[in-house]
């Protein structure tokens, strides 16, 4: 039926078109009305048939270009692609390509879509461990570091702000109330202070144990703790807790152990010993552990006096001078000077161990030495009978270069002149006019406020399926809230690379909880050869119940330096063994700590003439503090005999 219609309106419309045809050979006068009306019909249907036309033909074209992009996707998914990947996987580690996950590709789909085309896997997938490490650190670590302690956060502490300036006696306030407690504990930057301590308590009958880095000194019945900062207990309950020099709570490399007492320390009153430069952050971390406080101001107990004229050395020296140099060489140097001039001095620096530097200490105390000899170390609240501080030098090297000394430096090591109890005045002066005029401006100047503190790595974070350098790394970069800085991670970094060299000899590498104790382990990773018993301790831990023993290897031109590196293995012999849980032998390491500290004592006790710094050509004395190891006339003279001016 359909199909008889449709031939009929063919036939109709075929009729119609020869009619239009012959009608239009007619003239064009009496039709011309007709042929306009006819295209007002018409032209509509012409024009939308044209219309049609033309989408029909673009949504071929487009069909056929679609079909072409199609099949050169299946072919690239197919071909191209598989052997792209191919080659990626060929240059990723075997731990990078178990990453290579449904995860990973959803990640680049919707954050690199076509990268793969453009880059390897191997730029792409660090971007996308970064970011899922990144992920796993903010699920893990609160926003706020002072969070991570939440059984500290439901106690109430009061805090005792004990603020002033060197010589002012807080720290004496502070240990009048520690005497009282059932279970205190003392944390201080050196084992000097903490050995101070333990002996007052002990003066007191106060039974005390000390514990540093370096030995534990236990008594039974002891109700308080004198220990170093590092070694603070976050899990033990005091009644009275005392932090001394907290404004070390911004440096860069330790200030994250005050930082995590102040947070962390479970005790309902601790007292905290600071400079006022310190009060504005240190109110901070209490307010935001929302906990309480009140401040007692203190002032210096005697006068501090800045003299008019700059000292000569070594005429002006005088009894009972201590004189600042910032480096081992420099103190050697002037100590040395001083000995050939007939005059006796103690030396205190940082790299000696610190029973010498006792011992030093107890030299100038008897006055068997007139002067001491020191670097900044002073400043560290070492209780020592100044009369004045003599600054040889205004600058010192901060490990990235030579600058000047700050305020709050300046004052810490100033401060120390006068001590209470011995003289009415204390005195502070430097060697050279810039220098006198350095010094006595930012003595007398305002410290500025310190705005940061610094935030330890959290070891929870070391559950993340990471290697332990991304994780630090990582840990790193993600911005704290204010006011905390990250810690300084550089040697920790320096120590896993040197692990990682011989990691198939260490076992346990992989355990980041082992690792991570490893590679904090303090030393000095300027000393080669302390680096290299570190390694060996890193790979034979696991042999015996305890470590080998390290070995003094006396060479005739080693000096003191010989016997000062092989006290730092002592040392670490104690650290590591320590830390791993090995039994350490007590008597020997005593007695071989003894034996060490009696030739450093040789000496520096006879032997300072030979670290004064001389021209190495001519044997002439170089100027005091000079940075070059060649006298003026000796440096770079020619075969005419001409020189070089220095610059």
């Amino acid at each position: 039926m359909e199909s008889k219609y449709t031939r009929y309106l063919l036939i109709g419309l075929t009729v119609f078109c020869i009619a239009l045809i012959g009608i239009t050979s007619f003239s064009d006068g009496w039709l011309a009305p007709l042929r306009t009306g006819v295209g007002y019909f018409l032209i509509p249907i012409q024009s939308g048939v044209n219309k049609v036309g033309i989408t029909i033909y673009d949504e071929l074209t487009d069909y056929a270009s679609l079909k072409s992009a199609l099949d050169e996707n299946k072919k690239l998914q197919e071909e191209v692609l598989p052997k792209l990947v191919s080659l990626d996987l060929g240059i990723l580690l075997e731990e990078q390509k178990e990453g290579m996950d449904e995860i990973f590709l959803s990640w680049l789909q919707e954050n690199h879509p076509g990268a793969i085309c453009q880059e390897t896997l191997f730029t792409l997938y660090p971007e996308y461990r970064q970011h899922m490490v990144q992920g796993q650190i903010f699920e893990l670590v609160p926003t706020r570091p002072e969070m991570e302690f939440p059984e500290v956060r439901q106690m109430h502490r009061h805090f005792i702000l004990h603020i002033g300036p060197t010589n002012s006696g807080k720290t004496y306030r502070s240990l009048e109330r520690l005497k009282l407690a059932r279970n205190g504990v003392y944390l201080g930057p050196l084992r000097l202070l903490a050995l101070e301590v333990y002996e007052q308590m002990k003066k007191y009958k106060v039974p005390c144990t000390m514990r540093t880095g370096q030995e534990c000194l236990e008594e039974e019945g002891s109700r308080v703790m004198a220990s170093t900062i590092e070694m603070a207990d976050f899990d033990e309950n005091y009644d009275i807790a005392v932090i001394d020099e907290a404004q070390l709570v911004a440096d860069h490399d330790r200030g994250h152990s005050w930082t995590k007492a102040i947070l962390g320390l479970r005790a309902p009153e601790i007292h905290i010993c600071m400079s006022p430069a310190a009060e504005q952050a240190i109110c901070h971390l209490i307010e935001l552990c929302g906990d309480d406080y009140e401040a007692e101001r203190y002032e210096r107990k005697t006068d501090l006096v800045c003299e008019e004229h700059p000292f000569v050395f070594p005429d002006d020296v005088q009894k009972g001078d201590a004189l600042i140099a910032f480096s081992k060489k420099s103190v050697l140097d002037v100590a040395g000077r001083l000995e050939e001039a007939g005059i006796n001095a103690s030396v205190i620096y940082g790299s000696l161990p610190p029973e010498i530097r006792r011992r030093q200490m107890h030299l100038f105390h008897k006055g068997k030495t007139k002067v001491v000899v020191a670097t900044d170390a002073i400043g560290m609240g070492l209780n020592l009978p100044v009369r004045r501080i003599v600054f040889l030098q205004a600058e010192k090297f901060d490990g990235i270069s030579r600058r000047p000394l700050r305020t709050q430096e300046v004052k810490q090591i100033a401060g120390r002149a006068g001590r209470f109890g011995i003289y009415d005045t204390g005195y502070v002066t430097a060697m050279g006019e810039a220098e006198l005029a350095h010094v006595r401006n930012h003595y007398a100047a305002e410290e500025d406020p310190l705005t940061q503190v610094n935030l330890g790595f959290p070891q929870i974070l070391l559950d993340i399926d990471a290697p332990l350098d991304e994780l630090l790394r990582i840990w790193h970069e993600v911005t704290p809230t204010e006011p905390f800085i990250k810690e300084n991670i550089d040697e920790a970094l320096y120590l896993y690379d040197q692990a990682k060299s011989c990691k198939q000899m260490i076992d346990g590498f992989q355990d980041k909880h082992i690792l991570y104790k490893m590679v904090t382990c303090p030393i000095d990773v300027k000393d080669k050869k302390v680096v290299e018993l570190w390694l060996q301790y890193c790979c034979t831990y696991t042999a015996d119940v305890s470590l080998e023993k390290p070995v003094l290897h006396r060479e005739k031109k080693g000096g003191i330096q010989q016997y000062e590196t092989y006290y730092k293995q002592l040392d670490l012999y104690y650290q590591f063994s320590h830390r791993m849980q090995k039994v350490i032998d007590e008597d020997w390491l005593g007695d071989q700590r003894a034996k060490t500290e009696m030739q450093i004592m040789k000496y520096l006790t006879k032997g300072k003439q030979t670290y004064i710094a001389r021209c190495r050509y001519c044997g002439k004395l170089l100027p005091l503090g000079s940075p070059f190891q060649v006298c003026d006339n000796c440096y770079g003279r020619d075969s005419s005999g001409r020189r070089r001016s220095r610059r």
